[in-house]
């Protein structure tokens, strides 16, 4: 068991280490996209408060815009990390544009998550109901197990569906079909994925504990790493991963969804 853990870690560190090495020597391109990206959000949280008192359908218009903006340049820098996890380069911009249909898979897909991560929600508070009976108290079970078991899940779920973007970005594949490539790739990879996650998670969540404590101005630098430091190496990180896996991949050309889960 030890061995295995000393592996997957090694494994997890080569693949960092990789990924660093490429966004040192591609930085200035990949930091353009990641400014687009921190303006573009930070934008929206301010004019969602200066513009408070407008028109309904003015608000509307504008969050499906930034909506829009936000995740097409997610994409973009998602396709740009793969150009580059290759080892290629491209001729030109458009290259790294998704197309429409892309882009409307990657948010069906985005939504279909939503979906199954309500569910679990759900699911989770139904299989938690006899501890009620068992003198568990209520309020234990909605703000300690219920929340701990079911990021879990969810844990689990995210490492196994994680790769759909790169599917439908790659191979032109729809959301569904993407979901079950993500999920047969995955299959045997769970631990070297969490190790992974783990590592590249590990500045957010140093993140997150500073903004608990109150600590604001090592919360807004720790913020400005992540937005440019950490994000484009998970992106090439998470690229490396589904080439490496992609190669070494022996399932079928359309993979069942209980096989794969299995």
């Amino acid at each position: 068991m030890l061995d295995f853990l000393k592996d997957i870690t090694f494994r997890a560190n080569d693949v960092v280490l990789r990924a660093i090495d490429i966004l040192m020597r591609n930085y200035i391109s990949i930091a353009g996209l990641c400014f687009l990206l921190f303006i573009t959000s930070n934008l929206s949280s301010f004019l969602a408060i200066y513009l408070d008192a407008t028109n309904y359908f003015v608000k509307v218009v504008l969050l499906l815009a930034f909506v829009g903006l936000y995740f097409g340049l997610q994409l973009v820098l998602l396709k740009k990390a793969i150009f580059l996890a290759k080892g290629q380069r491209g001729d030109s911009v458009k290259q790294y544009i998704p197309s429409l249909s892309q882009f409307l898979y990657y948010i069906l897909g985005l939504l279909f998550y939503s979906l199954i991560a309500f569910s679990i929600y759900l699911i989770m508070y139904v299989l938690l109901f006899p501890l009620l009976f068992l003198g568990v108290e209520i309020r234990t079970v909605q703000t300690e197990i219920h929340p701990f078991l079911t990021g879990v899940v969810m844990l689990f779920v995210l490492i196994r569906t994680t790769f759909f973007p790169f599917f439908i970005l790659e191979d032109g594949f729809n959301t569904f079909k993407s979901y079950r490539f993500s999920l047969a790739m995955t299959k045997g990879n769970v631990f070297r994925l969490l190790a992974i996650i783990f590592i590249v998670a590990l500045t957010h969540l140093v993140q997150v504990g500073t903004e608990y404590l109150g600590y604001t101005l090592v919360t807004r630098v720790l913020s400005l790493i992540n937005s440019f430091v950490i994000i484009p190496v998970v992106s090439l990180v998470m690229s490396i991963v589904y080439i490496d896996m992609m190669k070494a991949y022996k399932g079928g050309a359309d993979p069942s969804v209980i096989k794969s889960i299995i």
